[in-house]
């Protein structure tokens, strides 16, 4: 079996969100998924080769600041929105989601069941939110450009880069932030079989007044893999009066 045929990832997250004169709100998630091979095509006398993978969300764990803890079951609900998602990779790192259509339905299903189970300005709002997300086609809206989700993943990584090569993209770091980044990988050097990229980002609207501090992250990639086998990425920006302070990591799993 090749090595990407099944690949299980555990990402934790750490949130801390300062506000002025308060102490800090702290959370924590981390998510289970498995990413699956399905199929190869081939397009224009097999110059062109797609490669098509489904993800599943295996578990999905949250710990809320105590300020928030009753909104635990509703988040995490949420969040399985995008278990299932299939994507295609061609053979330079381009990815594209192929079964949106089952996502909106499987997204209106978990939609209705939350609207009976919860109700509220904060409820209606934060679905609304999801759902403009949900039905978007813009590119930072993507499940594979949001890092909560298979942003750490799914970096869009050829499986021959040299060393100097370069990508950017728009992402989101997750469905609480409303900012969006531009984000650089960058291939800094090799290490035996792997390959080593480094992280930065920027705000790309300055309307947001949103100063970061902090945007800096790392990603080991095997040979001839479009998948790392573990990513590490810090973020800490200011917002008006809110400091907002994120931390990522990413491992792949050895099935038992």
């Amino acid at each position: 079996m090749n090595i990407d045929d099944k690949l299980l990832y555990l990402i934790k997250i750490h949130l801390s969100v300062d506000y002025l004169n308060d102490s800090p709100q702290e959370s924590f998630f981390s998510t289970e998924c498995t990413l699956t091979f399905k199929q190869k095509k081939s397009h224009f006398n097999e110059m062109e080769v797609k490669d098509l993978y489904e993800t599943n969300i295996n578990d999905v764990f949250i710990s809320l600041d105590k300020s928030l803890i009753k909104s635990t079951d509703f988040l995490r609900r949420c969040a399985y929105r995008y278990d299932g998602v299939q994507v295609s990779i061609d053979n330079f790192g381009g990815i594209g989601v192929k079964n949106k259509l089952a996502l909106l339905r499987q997204w209106e299903s978990i939609r209705s069941l939350l609207l009976s189970d919860y109700k509220g300005f904060f409820v209606d709002d934060y679905l609304m939110r999801i759902n403009n997300i949900t039905e978007s086609s813009e590119e930072h809206n993507m499940p594979m450009n949001n890092y909560f989700y298979y942003g750490l993943i799914l970096f869009g990584i050829p499986h021959e880069t040299p060393i100097g090569w370069s990508r950017i993209r728009n992402v989101m770091l997750s469905d609480f932030d409303d900012i969006i980044f531009e984000e650089r990988l960058f291939h800094e050097q090799d290490m035996d079989d792997k390959r080593c990229f480094s992280i930065v980002g920027e705000n790309i609207n300055e309307s947001t007044n949103c100063r970061i501090n902090k945007y800096y992250g790392r990603v080991q990639v095997p040979m001839n893999s479009f998948f790392p086998d573990w990513t590490q990425l810090e973020i800490d920006y200011t917002k008006e009066d809110i400091n907002v302070y994120w931390k990522y990591e990413l491992t792949k799993q050895v099935e038992q």
